[in-house]
């Protein structure tokens, strides 16, 4: 862990000083780049809250193995505040409805103009932070102690804590990803956009944390720990998690075709033409089609090595989808790819991959005294793993 730390400290700030470079040759190009690269990684750090809560509530096995690695995920999210204070600067360079010129000759962007301004974008996105740190950071802190004291009453406050939490959380992500990437294109609107986008982070959390588990698997304490069972259940949430992105997708793309409203098809008639139709037609394939039918065999989700694979290429699908998601916004003219895309994706990701491994090995990997660990009891009971 520590040589993993140190290479993604290294390779995340040489790729971001290397990515700087366009930011004083095109400027635009860079904070375009930037901007993927900064929702991509704010994603997967809420991703881990929301698994957090949602596991606090709902129970079951398979969150007691991850349950490190979505903890030390919701610990990254003071970097992922770090992150957005540059953005702060840009916002004339990003998103038009800061415009003057704009606001007053577009009638849709001036009649959100008591929304859509600069302060209270500032604003919203701090009082979003402020929300998850109080509630994320309180939770961990409950978690600890309950680890340390095994009090059963502080199991139950946790849980308590964490049900409206959790919907407080769903809350602040919807405006969250209304404010960072909706209003990118301000004449567009979609009331299942935010649901889609944070269903998709979730399951590019679930991806990273299999992934994770999987590469861990044969060392301690997992070794010892780890059922085929644990690796099942964490596939079918995949799978789960695959089928609601891809319901919400559909979804909205079916009612704004159908109803072909100048001010909803011009979104998709961006993200069809110019050569970005040929990203959604892999991502409709190989992000949904071939994942689906993969999860639904048991061979492949209770197999850990190709279950990782799975998780893996479920990242690399997740990329792909915020790429095509955030960048047609501002290369209109058709497809576009700029060499600090890539750049910019490591640097961001370097630098939160070193501080989370920092918050992993800060403590235990497995935490003791949960109570949802009942596979451990079952293994006791009848003498082996399977």
């Amino acid at each position: 862990m520590d040589r993993a730390q140190r290479n993604s400290l290294f390779t995340g700030l040489v790729a971001l000083v290397i990515s700087l470079i366009e930011l004083f040759r095109y400027p635009a190009h860079f904070w375009q780049s930037y901007l993927f690269a900064y929702i991509f990684w704010a994603g997967l750090a809420l991703g881990c809250m929301g698994i957090l809560l949602m596991h606090n509530v709902v129970g079951g096995n398979w969150g007691v193995a991850i349950r490190r690695f979505v903890e030390s995920g919701t610990r990254t999210l003071p970097l992922v505040a770090l992150f957005a204070i540059p953005i702060f600067f840009a916002m004339q360079t990003l998103y038009v409805w800061t415009h003057p010129d704009v606001r007053a000759h577009d009638f849709a962007v001036g009649h959100k103009a008591m929304y859509m301004n600069v302060p209270m974008f500032v604003a919203r996105t701090i009082v979003y932070f402020i929300v998850w740190f109080f509630f994320g950071f309180r939770l961990i802190r409950m978690a600890d102690e309950h680890d340390r004291t095994g009090n059963p009453v502080l199991f139950k406050r946790i849980k308590t804590f964490s049900a409206p939490a959790l919907l407080i959380f769903v809350l602040t992500t919807t405006y969250a990803f209304i404010d960072w990437i909706m209003s990118l294109e301000p004449d567009w609107y979609s009331t299942i956009y935010a649901l889609m986008f944070t269903v998709g982070e979730v399951l590019l959390t679930f991806a990273f944390v299999t992934a994770l588990l999987v590469l861990l698997s044969k060392r301690e304490p997992f070794a010892s720990f780890l059922t085929r069972q644990h690796y099942h259940d964490l596939g079918n949430l995949m799978l789960a998690f695959t089928m609601l992105w891809a319901y919400t997708s559909i979804s909205q793309f079916l009612i704004i075709w159908a109803e072909n409203l100048p001010d909803e098809i011009p979104w998709y008639i961006r993200r069809f033409s110019g050569g970005w139709g040929y990203i959604a037609f892999v991502i409709a394939i190989f992000h949904f089609c071939l994942p689906f039918f993969l999860l639904l065999l048991r061979f492949v989700k209770k197999n850990p090595a190709r279950l990782r694979t799975l998780a893996v290429w479920i990242i690399i699908m997740r990329i792909l989808d915020v790429f095509w998601v955030v960048e047609p916004a501002f290369r209109q003219r058709g497809l576009e790819v700029y060499w600090t895309d890539l750049v910019a994706l490591i640097g961001l990701g370097g630098i939160w991959l070193a501080y989370f491994i920092s918050n992993l090995k800060a403590r235990p990997l497995l935490a003791s005294h949960d109570p949802r660990d009942t596979y451990s009891l079952l293994v006791q009971a009848h003498g082996h793993r399977h």
